[in-house]
């Protein structure tokens, strides 16, 4: 019993290891994960709830941040990374410029071709990334510099 816990503990581990680290600036992403199968991405604002405070420049935990931000609805956006000759993995994704998709709004309502920098003073939430259920939170603070946190949805 001990040896398939260990086992199953050091498979999760090994697993979580092998992704690829994901650069998220206010102006771009790389993903190295993505490929011809798995390359979408979606970009949520998010706001400290009331009655909360979150300082993005302690270690937060996964519990913090989930339950002190909430869904801005104003800001949510899904795309899907089309292939333009370069490879996925190494592609940058800006925000501020064409890429040769649509950024899809309000259930696949509205479209636009940029949807602009990230915010300064601003969290974002990122999904659909990687395969498991994983969101990356991105705090862009007033010198324009992404402080990230990972939340592992599996854990709940």
């Amino acid at each position: 019993m001990k040896y398939s816990l260990f086992s199953l503990v050091m498979l999760i581990a090994l697993t979580g290891c092998l992704k690829n680290k994901i650069a998220i600036t206010a102006d771009y992403i790389i993903n190295p994960n993505w490929d011809e199968y798995e390359n979408s991405i979606t970009i949520q604002k998010v706001k400290v709830r009331k009655d909360s405070t979150l300082n993005p420049f302690l270690k937060l935990s996964q519990n913090e941040i989930l339950e002190r931000l909430e869904v801005d609805t104003s800001f949510c956006f899904t795309g899907s990374v089309k292939f333009n000759g370069e490879q996925y993995s190494k592609r940058k994704v800006y925000f501020n410029k064409k890429n040769n998709f649509y950024w899809w709004s309000e259930n696949r309502k509205k479209k636009k071709e940029t949807i602009g920098n990230l915010e300064k003073n601003t969290w974002y939430q990122f999904s659909g990334l990687i395969s498991y259920p994983n969101y990356l939170y991105i705090y862009i603070d007033s010198m324009n510099q992404p402080h990230r946190f990972d939340v592992n949805q599996s854990n709940y």
